[in-house]
């Protein structure tokens, strides 16, 4: 399983115009198993969201096409911008050290 971090950012003043291409999007996204989304202020950058996002085993590269694919319209809007991140969980950190993290 892969997980990514996406975090997106947008004037406040576009949140209509995201909310109704959110409401557009398809609820499933090929090979994703889990996606969760949290929204915060951003400060100076406006609106601010974390997406975690869980692809299935072997699946990253794939999922990352389609989650790519899902968020196009989306830069239509002006002054939206987005980062992807792959994460790595601390146990799986540790033993590429050769450490183990109980």
């Amino acid at each position: 399983m892969g997980i990514y971090m996406l975090t997106v950012w947008y004037p406040p003043d576009k949140n209509p115009d995201m909310a109704k291409l959110y409401l557009k999007q398809p609820r499933e996204i090929p090979f994703v198993s889990k996606w969760r989304v949290y929204n915060t202020t951003g400060g100076i950058n406006g609106i601010k969201q974390y997406h975690l996002i869980y692809t299935e085993r072997g699946k990253a590269e794939e999922a990352m096409g389609a989650i790519n694919k899902y968020f196009m319209p989306f830069l239509m809007i002006e002054g939206f911008r987005y980062l992807a991140e792959p994460l790595m969980g601390v146990s799986d950190s540790y033993a590429l050290m050769g450490m183990k993290w109980d």
